[in-house]
């Protein structure tokens, strides 16, 4: 019985070791380029030479459109993030500072530095929102014009 338990344990911990060697191959994103888009439309039957001009040019230019948005939003993300890093070492350099004070203008400066952090932190917060809400809308407009640019491939 021992054996037949052992023999299992070892089976069992190769099936392990074997599982996350075996993966899917990653897909290639081809998102930045616009390249299935435009494989798409080069392989339809239902377009025209010159709709297919039309609607490969639409790919490229949503696809430019998007790739701008995305980078846009990414560096907005960095200066958050550098935004709250330097709001908290301020904060923190402050409560250093304010150590060194006496009890009742100690508390006056930390309450202080707290509340400079916390509209630090909104500030941030609301250059953040205003940045996704503008990539959202670059992006809306591409995929409204990219579906207008489809319609004219269509009916040419």
């Amino acid at each position: 019985m021992r054996k037949y338990l052992l023999g299992l344990v070892a089976v069992a911990a190769m099936a392990a070791v074997a599982v996350p060697t075996v993966s899917a191959k990653p897909v290639k994103s081809a998102k930045a380029t616009g390249e299935r888009c435009m494989e798409r439309v080069q392989a339809s039957a239902k377009l025209s030479v010159a709709g297919k001009a039309i609607a490969v040019a639409a790919c490229a230019d949503r696809a430019t459109a998007v790739a701008e948005a995305r980078s846009t939003l990414r560096e907005a993300r960095k200066a958050h993030r550098a935004a709250v890093k330097s709001a908290r070492v301020t904060f923190r350099a402050a409560v250093r500072a304010a150590a060194t004070l006496p009890a009742g203008e100690r508390e006056t400066a930390i309450t202080q530095a707290r509340t400079t952090r916390k509209a630090s932190f909104k500030a941030a917060r609301a250059t953040l929102r205003t940045a996704r809400k503008a990539s959202h809308a670059k992006v809306k407009a591409a995929n409204q014009a990219f579906r207008a640019s489809m319609k004219q491939a269509r009916a040419a």
